[in-house]
């Protein structure tokens, strides 16, 4: 059986270079999947740079409670809630092809 230490979703709306809607899911950091709205709003109305990218995975830390247990300890949960949002924030964006701009 495989079970996740941390796992995160981002969907974005892009006007051009500006994202205009994003969605951010953490899961395995609560007793079910939750958004996490702080760092959507870090990235809604901005182009998304690196710096940008960065501030929304600190964001996302806030939107989550995760516990400790055998597989891993709630303190690692929490800074890989940061790495996999960036990834999963940059890994969207690298999917947004010019027919998918408003």
């Amino acid at each position: 059986m495989d079970l996740a230490i941390v796992g995160v979703a981002a969907w974005l709306k892009m006007d051009g270079a500006v994202c205009v809607d994003a969605r951010i899911v953490l899961g395995a950091v609560a007793i079910t999947p939750v958004r996490a709205p702080s760092a959507e709003k870090v990235l809604i109305g901005k182009e998304l740079t690196d710096e940008v990218i960065a501030e929304a995975g600190i964001a996302a830390m806030s939107d989550c409670k995760p516990i400790s247990d055998v597989r891993a300890s709630a303190e690692y949960r929490h800074d890989m809630v940061r790495v996999f949002t960036k990834r999963a924030v940059k890994k969207a964006l690298e999917g947004y092809g010019e027919e998918d701009h408003i």
